[in-house]
């Protein structure tokens, strides 16, 4: 075997438990296509512990620098394919490379939700975004529209009312969802206008978002002329390799995983915003204390087993 383990993932959970699998000698690589994964998108970080107000950036790159000091390697790169050896797994990479292990752990977290509309996807990346972070820099000055009512849609507003000249935020129900601290932080920004009961149906310009269309009137119309829009809607969990190697997927898509973070197939492991576990609080606090307990269960089982 070339690992005693393979993370595929590399956001807060696979870091993590790489850390602690260097520390309990358990051969590792983590494998995963962005570096920190979504966490890096995060524009500011205010829940975790020791470090308020610290960026998704920072914070996944000193998780990165951790896990290479422990001893942990890291590939750039997409697992695109993972089956059964004798003793074993193997998964293969978009570029090609293989490798070899007694046991994978997922920590594939999600990706965005997107809206669904007419020309959403002809229009993405001139002018529909799903990265505010990545992205907002693009619309200085601008007017721009945020997708959404949770608390991912109040942070890319509040960063984005630092950018743009006017932002708006387009909500399907009747209040924002996010917690009470970001809303009340929403309401004392002047150039925030939040579009309540309202949902965006479809997207006019020719070659550049123009204007946003609603299922509702607002201010007399259902077209807002905007520059950008970004689309926040929630996160889709990326399981689609967990569950072509046989681990149990619950209804609403998460990996079923046990408290060690074991799931229903011998040798596989699963951590983080994947999966069913800390009652479904898909955090970057829990998904680190995941990605710890996993690599504990591996070592375990190795040694005790």
């Amino acid at each position: 075997m070339d690992y005693d383990l393979i993370i595929i993932g590399s956001g807060a959970a696979g870091m993590t438990a790489s850390i602690y699998a260097s520390r309990y000698t358990l051969k590792n690589i983590v494998i995963g296509d962005i570096l920190g994964g979504t966490t890096t998108e995060a524009h500011k970080i205010y829940n975790w512990p020791g470090a308020p107000g610290i960026s998704g950036f920072e914070l996944m790159n000193n998780m990165t620098t951790h896990v290479k000091e422990s001893g942990g390697e890291i590939l750039s790169d997409t697992v695109i394919e993972a089956g059964r050896i004798e003793d074993g797994y193997f998964v293969v990479t978009k570029r090609g490379k293989r490798f070899t292990a007694k046991n994978i752990l997922f920590t594939s977290g999600t990706k965005h939700r997107h809206l669904g509309i007419p020309r959403e996807d002809e229009l993405s990346g001139k002018g529909v975004a799903y990265c505010s972070t990545c992205d907002g820099p693009f619309f200085k000055d601008k007017v721009v529209a945020v997708a959404g009512g949770g608390n991912s849609a109040i942070s890319a507003a509040l960063y984005l009312a630092d950018i743009a000249s006017k932002v708006y935020v387009v909500c399907r129900s009747a209040d924002l969802k996010g917690e009470p601290l970001w809303r009340e932080e929403l309401k004392k920004r002047e150039n925030v206008t939040v579009v309540y009961a309202a949902n965006i149906t479809g997207l006019e310009g020719e070659t550049q978002l123009t204007h946003i269309i609603l299922d509702t009137d607002f201010n007399g119309s259902n077209r807002i002329a905007v520059d950008g829009l970004f689309v926040e809607i929630g996160l889709l969990p990326q399981t689609d390799l967990a569950k072509a190697l046989g681990a149990e997927i619950n209804e609403l898509g998460y990996i079923r995983v046990q408290p060690d973070m074991s799931t229903t197939v011998p040798g596989i492991y699963a951590a983080g915003d994947s999966t069913d576990a800390s009652n479904n609080f898909h955090q970057i606090v829990t998904a680190c204390a995941e990605g710890a307990i996993a690599a504990d269960a591996i070592y375990k089982a190795k040694n005790l087993g």
